[in-house]
């Protein structure tokens, strides 16, 4: 049965190309929703360089634990060192992760809050994918 995730994606390496490839092989394991990318300051590390970030919905048959393996390969793809334990107070080429199934209601609030701008961009698109989940199962 698909599933529908909420997630996020961000870069401060290579940003707008890192998404471009990012999204590319995304597309491989389901249909993804995009809200509009902004550029936010580093959270929780030192860095020279703003990061660009996005939300995003990924319609998809794979499990969050399937999902989250396939996203790391795309970060180690893309050239993201995750065998560093200091990678994530490093500069990255990017960075998705999972935030929850879209079935939990409350979904919304774990929304970091430097991404709480772009939430207006996806909700209605994750209200209609919800809609059409809850017909299907009826």
């Amino acid at each position: 049965m698909p599933q529908i995730y909420l997630c996020t994606m961000g870069a401060n390496l290579a940003p707008e190309t890192n998404f471009a490839k990012a999204r590319e092989q995304i597309a491989r394991y389901g249909r993804a929703h995009y809200s509009r990318a902004i550029y936010t300051r580093p959270v929780a590390m030192e860095s020279d360089l703003d990061f660009l970030n996005a939300l995003f919905l990924l319609e998809t048959d794979l499990d969050s634990d399937a999902l989250k393996l396939h996203f790391n390969a795309i970060e180690i793809d893309l050239g993201r060192d995750r065998t560093d334990p200091l990678s994530s107070q490093k500069d990255r080429p990017m960075d998705i992760d999972i935030l929850g199934n879209l079935m939990h209601k409350d979904i919304w609030q774990l929304v970091p809050s430097y991404l709480k701008p772009v939430i207006s961009t996806l909700k209605p698109m994750a209200n209609s994918l919800q809609q059409q989940l809850d017909f299907q199962h009826e």
